[in-house]
């Protein structure tokens, strides 16, 4: 036998009612959110700019609207809000108890959102951020004396943080290391299809580099006396190889490569003190106290021209502080005409032994 309570006796539960659940929200959090469930927020800009002007004119101007579509919207808002909002007054409007009322409880999240999605303009020299940054010794040693120069002056709080650059782990070094920038050659153009970036800095122009004095300094540096020499090259990190050594497989080539160093700042101290010749960047006779007991001469087989410059992904595109440093550093270093960057390299544009 089924006993009913005075309660179930009196209310009857039918097909037609909702089945009881002790989840169900009150119905006024009910009805709260299906009133924000079906609201255009946009209109959320107009009642904006209603409470700032108190003028409908003022605030489609404000908004670029015309004061039909700012009372059409103001008419959607009061129906989906269900109050007035705002009354007319002799120069304007006034918001109702209930329109200031909301305004108080928007108008701190309201005033956040714009101005995230309006962030001021960048100030570096306010600016207080760290920046990693992939280079080698080659390239610091001409990018951070000018580049550290100009941030002492410009954007004394920002930090730079130098790691390795490894051509091979590009990629794996911007997702995991979290680095910001790269700047360095080498660069594989199928890695634009990972989301990098790339912008020229300068060219890099190599040939064979060796001391004064040396037996191949003189004379026809035929393919047979290149390639007996005893040569040495350098390996960044991530390299199977030398680059010179993969244009020589190319050719179906091999030469006598003896040392294989992992710095280019001392290349030029082994090439001075011995009788190994290397195929290098031409540049790196700029800065060094090796230069004149050093000559430079072409070799057989020609290095091309590689460029050296930014790359970044494609995730700091819009980075306002990533912007910013890109931007210094191209107006640094980068040439309009697509020449060198790299100070006295013309110097070095001859055929002949110097």
């Amino acid at each position: 036998m089924t006993l009913l309570t005075s309660a179930s006796a009196s209310s009857p539960q039918t097909r037609d009612d909702p089945a009881p659940c002790a989840g169900n929200a009150p119905r006024a959090a009910v009805a709260r959110r299906s009133t924000f469930d079906g609201l255009d927020l946009n209109l959320l800009r107009v009642f904006a700019a209603l409470m700032r002007e108190r003028n409908v004119t003022r605030a489609g101007a404000a908004l670029c609207l015309s004061q039909s579509a700012v009372s059409n919207s103001l008419q959607r808002l009061r129906a989906a809000l269900g109050d007035m909002l705002f009354e007319r007054t002799a120069s304007g409007i006034r918001p109702t108890s209930h329109g200031l009322e909301l305004w108080q409880q928007l108008q701190p999240h309201y005033l956040q959102i714009e101005k995230v999605l309006t962030p001021e303009a960048f100030d570096p020299l306010t600016y207080e951020g760290a920046f990693t940054i992939a280079m080698s010794d080659y390239t610091a040693e001409r990018i951070m004396p000018r580049l550290g120069a100009h941030l002492e002056t410009h954007a004394p709080r920002v930090q730079l943080n130098l790691l390795p650059y490894s051509v091979a782990n590009m990629f794996p070094m911007f997702e995991r290391e979290g680095i910001d920038l790269a700047i360095g050659a080498n660069r594989d153009d199928a890695q634009h299809a990972r989301g990098l970036r790339a912008s020229t800095l300068w060219p890099i122009h190599s040939r064979c580099l060796m001391r004064r004095g040396h037996p191949l300094a003189q004379g026809e540096l035929t393919m047979e006396r290149f390639l007996s020499a005893r040569h040495l090259d350098v390996c960044l990190p991530g390299m199977t190889m030398p680059l010179y050594d993969n244009l020589l497989a190319a050719h179906g080539i091999r030469r006598n490569l003896i040392l294989t160093l992992n710095h280019y700042t001392q290349t030029l101290a082994v090439l001075a003190a011995t009788d190994y010749i290397g195929v290098l960047p031409v540049s790196l006779l700029d800065l060094s106290a090796y230069a004149d007991r050093l000559c430079q001469r072409d070799p057989p087989i020609a290095m091309p021209e590689r460029p050296l410059g930014l790359i970044w992904h494609q995730r700091h595109d819009s980075s306002s502080p990533q912007v910013w440093l890109r931007q210094v550093l191209i107006d640094l270093f980068a040439q309009p005409d697509g020449g060198g960057a790299v100070p006295s390299l013309s110097a070095y544009a001859s055929g002949s032994p110097t």
